[in-house]
Order: structure tokens, then C-alpha cells, then sequence
């Protein structure tokens, strides 16, 4: 199985056969006092164990403890990333590489949120790019840096010695609008379906709401020396979050934020090959590739 990017926005994983597990996951906030490492790193394992890919949308990091963020102070700041003659950035990309070089031969994708964005912004370095770079380094499966909003496609072999493809695009966007208290987002459910007409799975995080949604069914139209109808579904996933919520005091409690569940999903990909009859009555074989969706449990 390979990864490779065939434009800034679309990232192509190649040589599938039959089907691949992966772990998708967003909001991980690494460097956070707060993030549920032990959850993460299970959750990690688990994939690792059935050798599945990690698919990682946004704010793996936190790094809000740059010199005058006034999004945090001192005590905030996990201790070991204050040393005296070193970076605070330098410090955390380090320790996150350390803390995933196990697993990077199952990571698929490491892509931009908000937090990483603003260190883009207002600090000048791309630690998401650093981070990418030191996993690559002797790995024989290369991690692909994501943008804020891409695809991922995957092509299926449809039998092993086969040149025939099947495809199964992945949509990704970090997340967007406000923490929606009362619908928790899914109202962007049917508006992403229609956003993204041509993508099976469309992912997003950033609320840290942790939500699925199958419902959105669509009746579609095959024209390509077969003519037949048949439906589909557009399944829409709410990654959640490794950051626990705040219970005491901080802008979450000021704010009324809801506590979220944790943790991200697993979802098998799985391909079955079914007999079709065209318009001409001649019997075919047609791929289809069906995900089953199961939550990563907090521990």
C-alpha cells in the first residue's frame, strides 16, 4: 500500500485489496495537561495490532504556550516543555514524534486545524510539516501532510491480480461555524452531503462534538457502458476530540461549553463484488465498498 499527493488538496492511497481498517481522529491537543493520552495511545495500538492507517484531521496539537499567547499561562504549560536554552515548539514537536515513531508505518495522514494554523500565522514555522518530516525519516510508509480541507481517495484492486479499480473518496475539512450547544452540528450533515456531492465519507472536527450520521441516502445514475440506478450513502463523522473538558474555571466553563464524549471512530473499509445486469441484459461484476463505523472508546 502506497500514499502519495497528486495535487496540495488530494492525497491518493493506492494497492488496496479487499479492504483496510483505519482510525480517524481529530483534536487530539498532544501538549495539552488535559489531553487523554492513555486514550489515545489504546486507540493507536488497537489500529496498530490489525494493521490499519491513522488518519489525523487538525489540532494534534495544542501550543497555545508560545511568549505572550494570551490563550494560557504558566500553569497551563506542561513543565517539561519549559527548559531553559530550548524552544517550546522545538520541545513539543519532538516529544509528539517520540510519542507516535511506533506507529509510523500505520500513519496515513497528518493534516492542518486551527491551532497549528495560528502557530503558521503568527510564529513562522509549520510544525505540522516538521512533524511529518522526522516520521518519514527511515519509515518505509510515508505519512502525507493534509491541508485544512482535501480529500483522500482510496483505490481498491478489484481482485488481486486485477488492474481494474474501484475508488472510495474520503472528504476532510478541519471544521467550521460555532459550538452549535443544541444541534451539535448535524445540521451540517445534509448541507456537507450537498457540498460534496462526489465524496463517500465526509469528516470534520473541531467543536469536539463526536457525531455519525448515515442517514443521508442519495439515488444516483450509472452511464458508463452500463446503465443502471442504484443508492448510495454519504456517511458523515464528527471526529470528537483527546481534550477533556473543563469543570472549574477557564473560558469553557465562562462560556457554558457542554462536556464531550472523547475519542475518535474506527471504520473498516471493505470491498464485496455483486452480479449486475445492464441494459443489454448481460450480467456484470460491480464493486461496492461499504464502511462499518465503530466509535474509538475513551478508556
Amino acid at each position: 500500500m502506497k500514499a502519495r499527493k497528486v495535487g496540495n488538496d488530494v492525497i491518493v492511497v493506492t494497492d488496496i485489496y479487499k479492504g483496510i481498517d483505519l482510525f480517524i481522529c481529530s483534536d487530539v491537543h498532544y501538549d495539552s495537561l488535559k489531553c487523554d493520552r492513555k486514550s489515545f495511545k489504546a486507540h493507536l495500538e488497537h489500529i496498530k495490532s490489525i494493521d490499519g492507517k491513522v488518519i489525523i484531521v487538525g489540532d494534534l496539537f495544542d501550543v497555545m504556550g508560545c511568549y505572550k499567547d494570551p490563550r494560557s499561562k504558566s500553569a497551563d504549560i506542561d513543565p517539561k516543555y519549559i527548559v531553559r536554552g530550548r524552544s517550546y515548539l522545538d520541545l513539543v514537536v519532538d516529544d509528539a514524534y517520540e510519542f507516535l515513531k511506533p506507529y509510523r508505518e500505520n500513519i496515513l495522514m497528518i493534516s492542518y486545524g486551527n491551532h497549528e494554523t495560528a502557530i503558521l500565522r503568527h510564529r513562522d514555522t509549520d510544525i505540522i510539516d516538521r512533524l511529518v518530516y522526522l516520521l518519514n525519516q527511515d519509515s518505509e510508509f510515508q505519512t502525507q501532510k493534509g491541508v485544512y480541507q482535501g480529500w483522500i481517495q482510496m483505490m481498491f484492486r478489484m481482485s488481486e491480480k486485477s488492474a481494474r479499480m474501484k475508488s472510495y473518496r474520503i472528504a476532510y475539512h478541519h471544521g467550521k461555524g460555532g459550538n452549535a450547544r443544541r444541534s451539535k452540528g448535524i445540521l451540517y450533515s445534509q448541507l456537507d452531503a450537498m457540498e460534496y456531492p462526489d465524496a463517500n465519507i465526509i469528516v470534520s472536527g473541531h467543536d469536539h462534538n463526536k457525531l455519525y450520521d448515515p442517514s443521508n441516502v442519495r439515488r444516483r445514475l450509472h452511464w458508463n457502458k452500463r446503465i443502471y440506478t442504484y443508492k448510495d450513502t454519504v456517511h458523515w463523522l464528527k471526529t470528537g476530540s483527546y481534550k477533556k473538558s473543563a469543570d472549574d474555571f477557564g473560558w469553557e466553563v465562562e462560556k457554558g461549553f457542554a462536556p464531550k464524549r472523547l475519542g475518535g471512530w474506527f471504520v473498516n473499509l471493505k470491498m464485496k463484488v455483486s452480479v449486475v445486469t445492464d441494459f443489454e441484459g448481460k450480467r456484470k461484476e460491480q464493486a461496492f465498498i461499504n464502511p462499518t463505523v465503530t466509535e474509538a472508546v475513551p478508556l
